[in-house]
């Protein structure tokens, strides 16, 4: 989990400046354009940086734009398309009354677009104390209380992030079941719930019920290499960049070809066929 010092390049001043762990930094009209931009929004309707829980989130407010994170590669120009287009995170477009799920940030240089504004960060973690061998792998010990058998929370591996990508890019079905799937989540919703997933196999003429099922559980056993987090599926593939608003609306898009073209009537039709016969 990350944690340390959070940096923001301030142009007028030409120097880094600390952000205070305190209290929030609002991405707002001023500090992005020094109120040049009119589209922007003031503090707190706006994106913004804040230190909780031992770790710096972007969190957005933004009713109006979409606000995307990458990392500041060597040569990478700042330029809000430039970032758009290498973005890892997405936050969507907040509704009225909700932010969506907050990015934690990971140390080293990002670069926040905002509209057509681009803001540098830095985030300077220092180094970690060496883990004790006697619970270095504690994430799988098994131990008991009151006689129960309690297993304790996995983290993630290490290349979760990366093996889930991967497994995207060569399914893009998966990728698009997924985010039809948890769509509510991705919008940012208050309270979200997941799509049933009948509704997602008619809707992207899926292969048969259990589809969602079984991407649900191979996701699972690529980031943790184990089933049982189905709960925590979520908050990983949104907090990760792997399901953003672009996949949503793929996906939205391809349901929407499929009603028009009467996939979707096929599609209900098979399942009743199906049902009936069992």
């Amino acid at each position: 989990m990350a944690t340390g010092r959070l940096f923001l390049w301030s142009a007028a001043r030409g120097e880094w400046v600390s952000c205070p762990p305190d209290e929030i930094t609002w991405l707002d009209r001023r500090l992005l354009s020094g109120d040049e931009d009119l589209t922007l929004h003031r503090a707190p309707r706006c994106a913004g940086l804040r230190y909780v829980h031992h770790r710096w989130e972007l969190f957005s407010r933004d009713t109006t734009y979409r606000v995307y994170l990458a990392p500041a590669a060597a040569g990478t120009p700042l330029a809000a398309e430039a970032v758009q287009r290498t973005a890892c995170h997405v936050l969507p477009v907040a509704p009225a009354r909700y932010e969506p799920l907050p990015v934690v940030l990971a140390e080293g240089s990002w670069l926040v677009s905002v509209g057509a504004w681009v803001l540098r960060l830095r985030l300077d973690v220092p180094a970690r104390p060496r883990p004790d061998p006697a619970v270095q792998d504690g994430t799988r010990q098994v131990t008991t209380q009151a006689g129960t058998i309690v297993r304790r929370a996995s983290v993630p591996g290490e290349d979760a992030v990366a093996r889930v990508r991967g497994y995207f890019e060569r399914n893009a079905t998966a990728r698009l079941a997924m985010a039809y799937y948890y769509q509510e989540f991705i919008l940012g919703l208050a309270a979200p719930q997941t799509v049933p997933m009948t509704d997602v196999v008619i809707a992207l003429d899926l292969s048969g019920e259990g589809a969602v099922s079984d991407y649900k559980k191979l996701l699972q056993g690529l980031i943790w290499k184990e089933r049982g987090h189905a709960r925590d599926l979520a908050d990983f593939l949104l907090a990760n960049g792997l399901l953003t608003p672009a996949d949503l609306d793929e996906a939205r898009q391809v349901a929407a070809e499929n009603e028009r073209s009467g996939v979707c009537d096929m599609a209900r039709q098979r399942l009743r066929y199906r049902q009936k016969g069992n």
